[in-house]
């Protein structure tokens, strides 16, 4: 039902609303069902055993739709309860109907029905307290209903944050590993992205210069580890893709999920193992030289937005990443590679000589936080010199020094609050020795 998506039969039976229905049905000795706006039952048929099927095929009957028909639009339309006789080829027959309203909109019709003449007489004594019930279970409902939809609204944020941060830390590490040029530890983290995405395959193909139209296999990671059984699901050395498909993923990617997903994309593009799939252009320098694909062949899914922000990000790491190999190859200096990053980062950064202090480098988010440029300042009065503390340094901190490598929290004040800092230690543009400080303000 189109709007009440939350109170399906299911929500109705969590709330014991059917309970409420048969047992008045029940006590009454009359027959009852919940019915939709298009005649579907919420509540199935209940009542009496005697002529219950009767009461079951009359309201499972094409009949039956027309007759409800007219019932709704009377119901609907004077919002009170009716009471009628039903032509089902019974003298003795009788059918009540009374609406339920959710937010002032009609939701379902419950109707009591009479198959002979003693529970015709119940049936109109009935009837006015069914009309009292159905506006008292009109308000239970809607109550029930707002705080289903807050319910759902905090969890889906809960899982929206939760995503966020995990996405976050993983981004934090990814910079940690790029910025110190040590990459033992990349491939788990590409499996923190995969278990936080909760695909099956992460596969990155790189255009076969060679023979246009192919692709090589990079690398790839997998849910159940790297095997030949794995390589199976996902090798394609052609562009299997249409030519607009392969033009979309050049220039945006290409997202198929649940919404979008047909059975001729999924056996012609995908060759059926595929449910769900995200690919990302891989540039290098700016120029497209390959993909990145999300696969989930498990489950049927639809992406969210968070999910497919954070795959397109990962990939453009990648990217970044790999624009950073090809100017190192190309002779490029070392800092300025980093200089690249952190321009694009927004975490501010300074670059600053360990003994003096001078601030060699600000990245664009330093200095708009700042409102100035700071580069040749003085940064120890931004953030002190840790070494110079170390008599009040705790052991874990002097252990981390020692590793070259520093995480610890300053108030400071010229950005006016407490912020998360992680130091790195390593050679710059004329071989000195300098801190990488990269700050992030606590949450």
């Amino acid at each position: 039902m189109e709007g009440f998506e939350h109170i399906g039969s299911d929500f109705i039976a969590d709330n014991h609303i059917d309970k409420l229905l048969n047992s008045f049905s029940n006590v009454a000795e009359l027959y009852s069902a919940l019915v939709d706006i298009n005649g579907n039952t919420i509540v199935a048929p209940q009542g009496p055993n005697a002529y219950l099927g009767e009461f079951y095929e009359m309201v499972h009957t094409p009949q039956f739709r027309s007759l409800y028909s007219d019932i709704m639009n009377n119901i609907v339309d004077s919002k009170q309860a009716m009471y009628s006789e039903v032509d089902d080829g019974n003298p003795d027959s009788r059918i009540a109907a009374a609406p339920i309203f959710v937010d002032g909109r009609f939701y379902a019709a419950w109707i009591l029905y009479a198959h002979t003449k003693i529970q015709n007489q119940k049936l109109f004594k009935a009837f006015e307290h069914m009309s009292h019930t159905a506006d008292a279970l009109s308000e239970i409902i809607t109550s029930l209903y707002h705080g289903s939809v807050a319910e759902d609204a905090e969890s889906s944020m809960k899982t929206e944050l939760d995503f966020e941060k995990n996405a976050n830390e993983i981004y934090k590490n990814i910079l940690e590993i790029l910025s110190c040029g040590d990459k033992s530890n990349i491939s788990e983290l590409y499996e923190s992205v995969g278990h936080l995405l909760g695909v099956d395959y992460i596969v990155y193909y790189k255009d076969d210069k060679k023979r246009p139209g192919y692709m090589k296999l990079v690398d790839y990671w997998s849910r159940t580890g790297k095997s030949a059984e794995a390589e199976e699901d996902f090798v394609w050395d052609n562009d299997h893709y249409d030519l607009e498909l392969q033009s979309q993923i050049k220039s945006q990617g290409l997202v198929i999920d649940k919404k979008n997903m047909t059975n001729q994309i999924r056996v012609e593009t995908f060759g059926g193992k595929v449910k769900a799939i995200m690919v990302f252009p891989v540039r290098i320098l700016g120029e497209y030289t390959g993909r990145m694909i999300f696969i989930e062949k498990s489950r049927e899914r639809t992406w969210s937005k968070a999910e497919i922000d954070f795959a397109r990000q990962i990939t453009e790491m990648v990217g970044r990443d790999l624009s950073i190999e090809k100017r190192i190859r190309r002779g490029r200096r070392g800092s300025m590679l980093m200089i690249d990053i952190f321009d694009s980062l927004p975490q501010s950064i300074i670059v600053r000589e360990i003994e003096t202090g001078r601030v060699l480098y600000a990245n664009p988010s330093m200095t708009s936080s700042l409102g100035h440029d700071i580069t040749g300042e003085d940064s120890f009065d931004l953030i002190p010199n840790v070494g110079e503390e170390s008599e009040g340094t705790s052991e874990s901190m002097l252990k981390s020094m020692f590793r070259g490598m520093m995480n610890y929290q300053r108030y400071i004040e010229r950005l006016g609050g407490i912020y998360n800092i992680k130091e790195h230690t390593m050679r710059w543009k004329n071989n000195e020795k300098v801190s990488v400080i990269i700050m992030t303000p606590e949450e």
